[in-house]
């Protein structure tokens, strides 16, 4: 062979020798680039978790207040959708006419939906202004409860679902709103 031959063979030679040197060499850096691919993965994988953990979380506790009252009535006590909207509405309206005004505005801007409630709930003055003028207002919690078994009536509900809506309702309104306005709530519902 001749001399340039070998000149080129050699050149050949070294230069894959540097570039597997420099591959070599590299190959630390391309392990490393992998690593810190894998750790921003990982790192990712695990802040996506934590974002889905704190999610579930939320939707958990706030499974009350994003599921509506009418949902919760109709799926604890099998009632239809206008016999729960009803019937929340009047055991808010019994509560309205024992409670502090100011305390029933708080109330009802605390429960998402009570405007449709209250309207879809039987109107009862005539029967709670008769009911108050026979028993007196000293038994107006009385007036109340027979008001409220009249409404049920009327949505084709048992008067005994008064006492299956009204913890349904104030355990609603102590997760939405919080025990100090349940009580409140409770107390116009028993208020003499």
């Amino acid at each position: 062979m001749k001399k340039i031959n070998y000149i080129k063979i050699g050149t050949l030679i070294l230069t894959l020798s540097g570039v597997g040197c420099a591959t070599n060499g590299g190959s630390g850096n391309v392990v490393g680039s992998v690593d810190s691919g894998l750790a921003t993965v990982e790192q990712t994988a695990r802040s996506g978790r934590q974002a889905i953990e704190t999610g579930t979380t939320a939707a958990n506790n706030m499974g009350t207040s994003q599921t509506g009252l009418t949902d919760i009535l109709m799926n604890q006590l099998g009632v239809s959708q206008r016999q729960a909207l009803g019937g929340a509405g009047a055991i808010f309206q019994a509560a309205k006419t024992n409670m502090d005004p100011q305390a029933f505005t708080t109330l009802s801007q605390s429960v998402p939906g009570m405007n449709e409630m209250l309207s879809v709930a039987p109107n009862m003055s005539n029967v709670t202004g008769s009911i108050s003028s026979m028993m007196g207002d000293a038994n107006n919690a009385l007036g109340s409860m027979a008001s409220l078994a009249a409404s049920f009536k009327q949505l084709n509900l048992s008067p005994d679902m008064v006492g299956q809506f009204i913890p349904v309702v104030t355990t609603y309104v102590r997760n939405t709103s919080g025990q100090a306005m349940a009580n409140l709530l409770q107390s116009a519902l028993r208020a003499p």
